[in-house]
């Protein structure tokens, strides 16, 4: 007999890149158990009650016995986390009062999450709350999933996991190596980590030194904040025949763009966010899944440190050395009979560590270990 889980998170689906996630997540875990999704939605509040919700032992209102009356026998729930307040800890205490043998996992999409999450000033009446009631989840919290190295988070075992992908979803870049002409693109809604401006600098040193062997162009697809900024840059440097801006583009326009590139971009400004981690970002994933060469400013989780397809800058506002990129697109191409046998080899790579069924595989075996299964 299958086991039963229930999918719960709040108000996941007003995010686009999280309502995907939640698709594939479900689609994994429905492949071994009769799975069902809960959103937990937020209840209106009169601002006289909004205001008295920021106090310490004030609870945000989201509506948990809505969630309470759905359950029905669950061996597992996987969450997504949110703030940990009063009525937070009630309704897992609840849960397992009514149903002890039930495994409660909470999924850290981001660890440490404090300056993410808390970072403004109007967010601290927020953290007070986290501060005083995420220690005693450790009471009711099987197991935290995270992507990162930590056996334990406040109290509670870790399931390792990463961000993972639809392998399959993602369409294979096709096309042809270009002569002495390699094109990066980077496709994001821009904003200050992805620090493109360190590519837009090294495209500036690398053109005036000058005739280069390579004619090296920058594709940035998507808006953003941050974007007027790179477009400065690139009037201010000249560069207005080698750096090229595009709107926001989906489907067989983005595919296309994709197709007449050789080199994905990641980030390059994550230490404007504190981070010096390993990032696992969806987008590194997505350009894998696509069997795309990455360069990065800030290393992959996923990727060892000799992998032949990727170039990892310092997580720093050095400017970009396009000259290291050139030589990862010699060396390349050197190794390769052509981009289709270049991106089946990235491909194959993705399918094995960033694919859905890799990444959910850890919380797959503690709910059931192999042995147990019958599906």
């Amino acid at each position: 007999m299958m086991k039963k889980g229930y999918y719960i998170h709040f108000q996941g689906r007003e995010s686009i890149g999280v309502s995907k996630k939640i698709d594939m997540q479900m689609e994994e875990f429905g492949r071994y158990f009769e799975m069902q999704e809960i959103e937990i939605k937020a209840q209106a509040r009169s601002l006289v009650w909004r205001i008295f919700g920021l106090f310490p032992t004030a609870s945000i209102a989201w509506d948990y016995q809505a969630v309470l009356a759905q359950l029905e026998d669950p061996d597992f729930l996987y969450v997504r986390r949110t703030v940990a307040d009063r009525d937070y800890l009630r309704f897992w205490k609840k849960v397992k009062e009514r149903f002890p043998n039930c495994k409660i996992i909470i999924e850290l999409f981001t660890y440490p999450y404090d300056r993410d999450d808390f970072g403004k000033w109007n967010a601290w009446p927020f953290y007070i709350k986290e501060l005083l009631y995420r220690p005693k989840l450790k009471r009711y919290v099987d197991r935290f999933t995270t992507y990162t190295e930590d056996r334990e988070i406040f109290g509670i075992p870790t399931i390792h996991s990463s961000n993972g992908i639809n392998v399959d979803g993602v369409s294979q870049v096709a096309g042809k190596f270009t002569d002495r002409q390699i094109n990066l693109i980077g496709v994001a809604f821009m904003q200050r980590h992805h620090g493109y401006e360190r590519i837009i600098k090294g495209l500036h040193a690398y053109y005036e030194k000058g005739t280069p062997e390579y004619q090296v162009t920058l594709r940035l697809v998507g808006d953003g904040p941050e974007k007027p900024f790179y477009q400065e840059l690139t009037g201010r440097y000249h560069l207005e025949d080698y750096v090229h801006f595009y709107p926001t583009l989906s489907g067989k326009e983005l595919d296309e763009l994709y197709d007449d590139s050789d080199i994905a971009l990641v980030s390059f400004g994550m230490y404007k966010l504190g981070f010096y981690g390993k990032l696992c970002a969806l987008k590194s994933r997505e350009c894998l899944a696509k069997g795309m060469p990455l360069v990065t400013g800030c290393e992959i989780d996923v990727l060892p440190q000799d992998y032949p397809y990727a170039k990892v800058f310092p997580n720093d506002a050095s400017t970009v050395d396009i000259g290291e990129i050139t030589a990862l697109y010699e060396r390349i191409t050197g190794s390769v009979g052509s981009k289709k046998e270049l991106s089946d080899r990235i491909r194959e790579f993705a399918r094995e560590h960033v694919s859905m069924e890799a990444v959910m595989r850890p919380v797959i075996d503690y709910i059931e270990p192999p042995e147990w299964r019958t599906g």
